[in-house]
């Protein structure tokens, strides 16, 4: 693992191309950890009800609840997430305050843009960068 913390990671949208991203553990260590554990994983993305503003990828089933000092609702354009209430990993795409308190855990350095050609369901598999 990096000194810093930082892992950088792949996150391979099928057919339409990656994008490079990082999972910052210090942020919140035990969900960073829990899915740094699971990778390399694949499901299934897609939009908040027609939204273009984030994608979901639903049924991550770490269940790793809040670190509370850190939690916030303010989330930023390239944020990687994790929302424990839903259980689903999220990439920010807009900036925006979610309903409830999320842990972020990563960001994405490259490419956000490809997402917006992403349509419901796409297969997104994230995995560890070498």
């Amino acid at each position: 693992m990096n000194d810093k913390g930082d892992i950088p990671i792949i996150i391979d949208l099928f057919g339409i191309g990656k994008l490079e991203g990082k999972i910052i553990r210090f942020l919140t260590p035990l969900s960073a950890d829990a899915i740094l554990n699971k990778m390399p994983f694949v499901l299934k993305g897609r939009f908040s009800f027609g939204s273009k503003k984030y994608w979901t990828l639903p049924g991550v089933e770490i269940y790793k609840g809040l670190n509370l000092s850190k939690a916030k609702k303010d989330v930023e354009k390239g944020d990687i997430i994790y929302n424990p209430k839903s259980d689903e990993l999220i990439i920010i795409i807009e900036s925006l305050e979610m309903p409830n308190k999320v842990n972020k855990i990563g960001e994405i350095k490259t490419n956000l843009d490809l997402l917006l050609k992403a349509r419901n369901g796409l297969n997104t598999k994230i995995y560890k960068s070498k």
